[in-house]
């Protein structure tokens, strides 16, 4: 998939889940009110979940640091970040996540990063976030059917042992970091009636690879109602996503 192609299929799922409201919800929870937050995001990209997390975190003013290693996606989110009155001050970095410019804040944030991630360098990663941060919000999502063809794809990158949530919380209890995870049971829902593109667009996301059934729209339907159950005109298909608090 190209850049276009990804970013019109990401766009597409996104519209049909509740999963990233529902992880800003209990990440500003977890973060609290207060005057002013100095928040650093791992694996920024656009900013489409850190834009809405910092709109409804109740602080009343945000200092934003972004790590990404995609310097067009740097670019566009620092545009936006300079036309948002509740941002103090912002630094976003074409950058790994170990990068040493990274300069320590109160909140380290991993969305959805770090099961890119094997194991063993993820914990490092982690290990080196902790002694920036006073507090990391990490989300990651159980390995299951939903993904279960991004984590093949992993696999024959040669990544063992992807940071989704039950490896995360072995690893952290291995090494005795204290933690609490809560659970947020997101769901994504399809409307049956959904144009053929839209359900193509959406499995090509949703499988993290190219779709290689049938294009006809009830052919896709079929492959989308088998991700869930149909209710009430709509494909209702669990999208859980663990939160774990660290520090």
């Amino acid at each position: 998939m190209d850049e276009l192609d990804y970013n019109t299929c990401n766009a597409t799922f996104r519209s049909l889940t509740d999963q990233q409201r529902l992880m800003v919800e209990e990440t500003s929870r977890l973060i609290g009110a207060g005057a002013d937050l100095e928040l650093t995001s791992y694996g920024c990209g656009f900013g489409m979940f850190e834009l809405e997390l910092i709109a409804r975190v109740p602080r009343r003013t945000v200092w934003f640091q972004g790590v990404d290693t995609n310097g067009e996606a740097i670019e566009r989110l620092r545009a936006k970040l300079d036309g948002l009155p509740k941002v103090r001050g912002q630094r976003v970095l074409t950058a790994s996540m170990a990068d040493v410019r990274i300069t320590p804040t109160e909140y380290g944030l991993f969305v959805q990063s770090l099961c890119y991630l094997g194991a063993d360098e993820g914990m490092e990663v982690l290990k080196e976030a902790r002694n920036r941060h006073r507090r990391l919000v990490v989300a990651v999502t159980p390995l299951n059917e939903l993904n279960g063809a991004f984590a093949e794809s992993l696999a024959q990158q040669g990544i063992v042992r992807p940071l989704f949530a039950q490896t995360l919380a072995e690893e952290l209890t291995r090494f005795g970091v204290e933690f609490r995870s809560v659970t947020v049971r997101a769901e994504i829902t399809v409307p049956v009636s959904e144009p053929a593109h839209r359900l193509l667009e959406f499995l090509t996301f949703a499988r993290h690879q190219p779709w290689r059934g049938g294009t006809g729209r009830a052919e896709l339907l079929d492959a989308v109602a088998g991700m869930g159950t149909v209710s009430a005109g709509h494909v209702r298909i669990p999208h859980p996503v663990e939160v774990f608090s660290i520090g």
